[in-house]
This record gives C-alpha cells, sequence and structure tokens, in this order.
C-alpha cells in the first residue's frame, strides 16, 4: 500500500516573552571635562659670566716745557762784493771861498744832482768806487758836472752800519772848461737785515786844488749788493 500523508493542522505557539522593566533613570548630561595641557616650560638658565673691572692704572702726565719756536729764516745768498748805487744830491759851488753845504750863501751856486755809484769790496776793509754827478741847473751853461775814481776805505761798526772813506781823482766842469784834482769824502752805509739792499749818505770835496772853485755834494741814495 502507498502510504498516505495526512497533514494535522499544528497550532501555532505563541512564545510570550516577559521584558522586565528598568527604572527609567534620566541620564545626566555628560560634562565632558577639557584638560588643557600647559605647556612644559623649561627654565633655561643662562650663567652670566661676572665681569671684572681691570684695575685701572693712573698715569700721572708731567706736562712738557714748550720750547719756542724756531723760526728759520733764509738768509740771502752773501754779496759778491761789486753794488751798484744811486741817490739826489746837493752840490755847493763858490769861487772865492770854500763852499758850505750847510748854509745859504748867495755867494755860492747850489745845484741838485743825480749821482751814480759802481763798486766792489775787495775785502772787509777795502774797495774801489765810479761814481758820477750831473747837476741841474737853470743857467744850463752853469751845470755840474763831475766823474771820479776812488779808492774806498771802509769799517763795520756793527754788521748793518759801515763807515767808509773816499780817496781818488776827479774830473769836473761847470759851464766852461773842466778840471782835474784830487777829491775825498766820507760815508755811512746802512744795510737793511736780511736784504741785499742798503742806503746811504755821503759827503764829497769833488776838487782840492789851488785856483778852483770849492765843489762840495752832500747825496742821500741807496744801494744794491749784487
Amino acid at each position: 500500500y502507498e502510504n498516505e500523508v495526512v497533514e494535522i493542522p499544528v497550532e501555532p505557539v505563541i512564545e510570550e516573552t516577559y521584558v522586565e522593566q528598568q527604572p527609567v533613570v534620566e541620564q545626566q548630561p555628560v560634562v565632558e571635562e577639557t584638560v588643557v595641557e600647559q605647556p612644559v616650560v623649561q627654565e633655561t638658565v643662562v650663567e652670566t659670566p661676572v665681569f671684572v673691572e681691570p684695575k685701572k692704572e693712573v698715569v700721572v702726565e708731567i706736562p712738557k716745557k714748550k720750547e719756542p719756536k724756531k723760526i728759520v729764516v733764509e738768509k740771502p745768498a752773501k754779496p759778491s762784493g761789486l753794488y751798484l748805487a744811486g741817490g739826489l744830491t746837493d752840490v755847493a759851488i763858490r769861487t772865492n771861498d770854500r763852499a758850505n753845504l750847510f748854509s745859504k750863501k748867495s755867494d755860492q751856486d747850489r745845484q741838485i744832482g743825480f749821482t751814480g755809484r759802481l763798486g766792489y769790496d775787495f775785502m772787509d776793509y777795502l774797495g774801489a768806487e765810479l761814481r758820477g754827478t750831473y747837476g741841474i741847473a737853470k743857467d744850463k751853461e752853469n751845470k755840474f758836472k763831475q766823474i771820479g775814481a776812488y779808492l774806498k776805505p771802509n769799517y763795520n761798526i756793527t754788521n748793518e752800519i759801515n763807515l767808509y772813506g773816499l780817496l781818488g781823482a776827479s774830473k769836473t766842469n761847470v759851464g766852461v772848461g773842466s778840471d782835474s784834482g784830487f777829491s775825498y769824502g766820507a760815508g755811512l752805509d746802512y744795510e737793511i737785515p736780511n736784504s741785499n739792499i742798503s742806503v746811504f749818505t755821503d759827503v764829497v770835496n769833488y776838487m782840492k786844488k789851488k785856483n778852483t772853485d770849492s765843489q762840495w755834494g752832500l747825496t742821500f741814495g741807496a744801494g744794491y749788493k749784487f
């Protein structure tokens, strides 16, 4: 026989699940604590070097005496001995008596002239000189003209002052004709310091001769030593 399957209806089984009610607990809000981590501060110890100030030596300077400054003045080259000079001459001419340069006598002729000198000093006490004088007169026929050659002994009173003499021969002309004869004179020369320039004055008797006019000259001038 064939087996028959008979289905028997089965009632479903309902399982009851018992849920135990738990008490309702209000949840407190969770407060999250924020922990701020403080940075770790590392203390750095810097050692400051102790500066010990060195002992100062007290130096006392003794002031030095200031020496006066020496001013060096270059002296001009020593003159060779040659000199050239010139000046103005007051000439006095008198016929019957000795002419007087320091008198205004009416019986003597007075003229102003120009005098030139060229000389050479051979040594400290002796030199030689040529000189000439040309007078200026209102009357052209009475102009005084003179030329002479002289030995010139001299003496230095100081480094600047020199006293000299003139001994020689002279030729003069006053108007008409000329005379020659012995001539002499004396003078004083002053040399300006630190230069080759000098000033001078001298008195000269142009003609020392019998039966001739007395002729004297007083000269002031300046000279230059080469």
